[in-house]
This record gives C-alpha cells, structure tokens and sequence, in this order.
C-alpha cells in the first residue's frame, strides 16, 4: 500500500476550444509531495468546521504541452487522512465511513478544463468514494510563478476547489449533526523535469 503511494508523477489539465501544438515540446513533472496535498472540511455541531487532511497523494498531468494538456489525475491514500479533532480520524477512516482498509484509495479524474482567466479555470471530472462515482467541478487558481534563479527548475503549481454531498458516498454517519456539503481543496505543485528535443 506504501509503495502504491510513493509515485512522483507528471500531470495535465484539458482545455476546452484549443487544439495541442505538437511543435511545443511535451513537458515532464514530477509531483512535489513537501507542497501537496488534499483537504475535506465540512460544518459541525460542536466546531466551526471539521478539516481532514490527507498526507499522501500522487497526482499525474498528462499529455502537457505549454498552456495546453489533456487529464489531470489525483489518488489519494485514504489512509493517509489526519483530522484537526484527533479521535475524527480514526472513526472517519473505519469501516461505517471511508473504510479504508476495503477502499485504500479515492480518485479524482478530470474530463474537461474551460479557462476563465489567465490564472484561473474550471475543472470538470469524476470523484471515486468507496467505488461510488459522481462528477464535481473544481474551481481552479494557477499560483504565479516567481523567477527562477539560472538552473533553477521551473514549478507548475494550482489550487483547485469544490464541494460535494458526503451522503452520496455512503457517508452519512453523524448526519444531522455533522453536514452534508464537504469542500475539498486539491493543493498540488510539480517541478518540471525535461523536454523531449
């Protein structure tokens, strides 16, 4: 289960009415984990939120030529889930809620990326809980890149954001005391590694 997660990888977002420029050479990433990471924060009775964080993730862009790409892929280790209330966690990550040992893994795969701005979009795709399958829309932020000092690699890095109901996963222990709507936040950065000539 370890080795699963130990992935640095490459990763892409597809972008709505452009066609990929062949000429422009097809970048390679590789996921910084020390930036990365995934968030689900939902209301509670007892504290203003609830936040979960998850530690392990492996994201992939592929197919990423400039500005242009084709899917954005994130795994998640459900395993890996760190709660700000301590004994959530636990109970979270059991079998009436995530069931971790059962469904080690939740999964994000984009199917569409329409830019709004220059630095931000929105992504469409599919969200995988406990082999339940619906799709969300994540609102996506680019992070400007500062210079790069020469020989410095250069960073791709983004947040993206959206909501979901926990009771469409099977999730619904604590209702109504707990709520229904969970914001998730993807927070990820890559360093690009090469070009091909």
């Amino acid at each position: 289960m370890i080795a699963a997660f130990a992935c640095v990888a490459c990763s892409g977002f597809g972008v709505a009415g452009e066609q990929i420029v062949t000429s422009v050479p097809l970048a390679q990433y590789r996921l910084d984990p020390r930036h990365s990471g995934v968030t689900f924060e939902v209301a509670n009775y007892w504290h203003s939120s609830l936040t979960m964080r998850f530690s392990r993730i492996c994201a992939e862009l592929e197919g990423f030529r400039g500005s242009v790409a084709g899917r954005v892929t994130v795994t998640i280790d459900a395993a890996s889930l760190e709660a700000n209330v301590p004994f959530v966690a636990g109970i979270v990550k059991g079998g009436d809620m995530l069931d971790v040992a059962q469904y080690p893994a939740i999964l994000f795969v984009s199917k569409r990326f329409s830019r709004t701005s220059t630095v931000t979009g929105l992504l469409m795709g599919d969200l995988t809980i406990r082999a339940k399958t619906y799709p969300v829309a994540l609102a996506v932020t680019f992070d400007e890149s500062p210079p790069h000092p020469p020989g410095a690699p250069e960073t791709l890095a983004f947040s993206a954001d959206g909501h979901f109901s926990r009771a469409a996963f099977g999730l619904s222990r604590w209702s109504p005391t707990v709520g229904d709507d969970v914001h998730m936040r993807i927070q990820a950065e890559f360093v690009r590694e090469r070009g091909d000539p």
